[in-house]
C-alpha cells in the first residue's frame, strides 16, 4: 500500500514538471516563430511606407504571451497560449483601440467644454 502512494505521488510530480517545462518550451518555440513572422511583416510595411502600428501591437502581445508561457502556472500558460493565437490577439488589439479612442474622446470633451462665466462681485 505504501508503494502505491509513492508511485502516485511520483507520477503526479513528473506530470507537473512535464507540464511546466513543456509549456515553457512550447512558449519559446511559438514566440520565436511568430515573432520572426511579425518582424518580417514589420519590415515589409516599412518598405511600403505604411504605419506598422498593428504589427507592433501584435509583436508586443507575442512577447507578452511568450513571457507568460515561460512563467510556471497553468493560468499564465493558458493566457500565454491564447496570446499566441492571431485571432485572439486581433480581438485584444481591437479592445485596446476602443479603450484608447474612448479615452481620447473623453479627454477632448473635457478640453472643449466651455468654462462657466465667472462673475466677481
Amino acid at each position: 500500500m505504501g508503494l502505491w502512494w509513492f508511485s502516485r505521488g511520483l507520477i503526479s510530480s513528473i506530470a507537473v514538471f512535464a507540464f511546466v517545462f513543456g509549456s515553457a518550451a512550447l512558449g519559446g518555440y511559438l514566440a520565436r516563430r511568430q515573432g520572426l513572422r511579425c518582424w518580417a511583416e514589420f519590415n515589409r510595411q516599412l518598405d511600403r511606407s505604411e504605419e506598422p502600428t498593428t504589427t507592433v501591437l501584435h509583436g508586443l502581445l507575442i512577447f507578452l504571451g511568450g513571457v507568460l508561457m515561460v512563467m510556471p502556472g497553468a493560468l499564465t500558460s493558458l493566457l500565454g497560449l491564447l496570446l499566441m493565437v492571431p485571432l485572439f490577439r486581433a480581438i485584444v488589439i481591437a479592445q485596446i483601440r476602443l479603450r484608447f479612442l474612448a479615452y481620447r474622446v473623453r479627454d477632448n470633451k473635457q478640453q472643449r467644454s466651455p468654462q462657466p462665466d465667472i462673475i466677481d462681485v
